[in-house]
């Protein structure tokens, strides 16, 4: 740190880029000097450092609402709608922030803003098969799971739900020796209970389970800490019983399988991606067989031999999965959304507001350096195996866990309906929705983004209820995030 401080003094901006390699690729931060300030924020990291200039000065904190004390931020619509239909979007509007491996220099002049690390992909042979692919992955995470333990602060814990990501990380911790505890968030709704996978795993690695029920009761809503962002998420009630789980068992490291999916999973596919990609010609050809089979119709495979065309970005097949926002006003000018990977405001605001204050460090392993670096040099051919007739997504993973996991947690994908829990809540608690959203001085009503004759159109229909649920929790947490934001930045008398 003395070393980047004295180069950040001298404006010696290429040894400061090289020094910050040096650290964790987890961490951001931020060095301040008499001349000027450098913000970082590593490849890994989930955290984001906002910047706002003012007239001649500049601020900067984790945390948005610091740098509006006083007045209310003047909100875009459009920000707050997206929000409300649950993309991830930042909704203060005049604020820098930064993306992974960037850093910015703040003091006289604009903000200097410059990359100094990326994901190079790892130097492989050409056509290194899906095999090996799965083995350095493994590799890799013991490396990741090593480091996260390495500071000997005894038992650790991992959030453990039904999937193959988060069992992975947990069967590498075991494979080394470590005292881990898992947790996992249980529901009694069948249509979206995984508990039987999380007891699989936890039975056949000897690891003790603790299951945390989720919340749904009349308390839904109710949350103890103060948000930086909109948690536009059903889950925070529930998250915040399991941190209060975790403190009170003495845990202090957490792990995820947190960036198995953006990491390894589909984000562009179609035949363009196995005719194209860097695999083996046997591959090749029972990719090919398995694709005639999917569900895709063969209209749509032809069209994905076009490099710009994906048939996960096809607008029919979005179309089939779109949530619905009927109560919401329409904004027929709005774009599609936009998928930012580097932007996550409900990972920095649960790091901000229930792991951290209960002292908690959450660890993702799977978005380690090298694992970024390995998933950077990944065709995409390698992210989703079509065969007998389903398309497998994360084949790395679930290879690399072939001999470790039991089939049943290593094969499963697509069976449980996750928002069941939250449609049923929706469909018994309608008053609550309308005491949030339909009040006469709700906010997201004043600023024209809810409207109250939709809503109640919505609210009194169960199937539009049950179609509309996801979004309706989402622009509920929206609606009570401005009520709060107005309390925090409400200047003193």
């Amino acid at each position: 740190m003395r070393r980047i401080s004295a180069a950040v003094a001298g404006a010696h901006f290429r040894e400061v880029a090289d020094l910050l390699t040096t650290l964790p690729a987890e961490l951001a931060g931020c060095v301040v000097t008499p001349e000027r300030v450098v913000l970082f924020r590593g490849l890994s990291s989930p955290d984001q450092i906002f910047h706002r200039t003012t007239g001649s000065g500049v601020s900067w904190s984790s945390d948005p609402r610091d740098l509006f004390r006083g007045r209310l931020p003047d909100f875009d619509r459009e920000s707050l709608w997206r929000s409300c239909r649950g993309e991830d979007v930042l909704i203060y509007p005049h604020l820098g922030q930064l993306r992974s491996g960037q850093y910015t220099v703040l003091g006289t002049g604009p903000p200097r803003t410059e990359t100094y690390e990326t994901a190079t992909p790892l130097d492989l042979p050409r056509r290194t098969p899906l095999r090996t692919y799965a083995r350095l992955a493994y590799e890799l995470l013991l490396d990741e799971t090593r480091r996260c333990t390495a500071d000997g602060t005894g038992r650790v814990g991992i959030l453990l739900s039904g999937g193959v990501d988060s069992a992975l990380v947990l069967a590498a911790l075991t494979d080394q020796g470590a005292d881990v505890t898992a947790y996992h968030m249980g529901t009694d709704d069948p249509a979206a209970d995984e508990s039987a996978y999380a007891r699989q795993v936890c039975r056949h690695l000897s690891v003790p389970l603790v299951t945390v029920p989720r919340v749904t009761d009349d308390d839904y809503f109710a949350t103890t800490c103060d948000l930086p962002h909109p948690f536009n998420h059903v889950w925070l009630r529930s998250l915040e019983r399991v941190a209060d789980r975790v403190a009170a068992d003495g845990v202090r490291v957490l792990l995820t399988g947190l960036e198995g999916d953006t990491l390894f999973g589909p984000l562009r596919y179609g035949l363009h991606s196995i005719l194209g990609g860097d695999v083996p010609a046997h591959e090749k050809w029972h990719m090919l067989r398995g694709l005639l089979g999917t569900r895709w119709e063969l209209s749509r495979i032809l069209r994905s031999a076009r490099p710009a065309y994906s048939l996960y970005a096809d607008p029919e097949g979005l179309a089939e999965v779109e949530l619905g926002c009927d109560f919401l006003v329409p904004m027929p000018d709005a774009g599609p959304e936009e998928y930012d990977l580097d932007f996550a405001p409900q990972e920095h605001t649960m790091n901000l507001a229930l792991w951290r204050p209960r002292g908690i460090h959450l660890a993702k392993p799977l978005g380690g350096r090298l694992l970024r670096r390995l998933a950077a040099s990944l065709p995409d051919a390698y992210r989703l195996i079509p065969h007998a007739g389903r398309t497998i997504d994360k084949p790395v993973l679930r290879m690399a866990a072939a001999h470790r996991l039991p089939p049943e947690v290593r094969r499963h994908y697509g069976r449980t309906w996750l928002g069941s829990p939250d449609e049923t809540w929706c469909l018994h608690h309608p008053e609550a929705l309308a005491r949030i959203l339909g009040a006469p001085d709700a906010r997201l009503r004043a600023l024209g983004v809810v409207d109250p004759r939709r809503l109640d159109e919505v609210l009194a229909d169960p199937r539009a209820l049950r179609r509309n649920a996801e979004n309706l929790l989402c622009s509920a947490m929206v609606e009570l995030f401005l009520r709060d934001l107005e309390t925090t930045l409400r200047p003193c008398p």
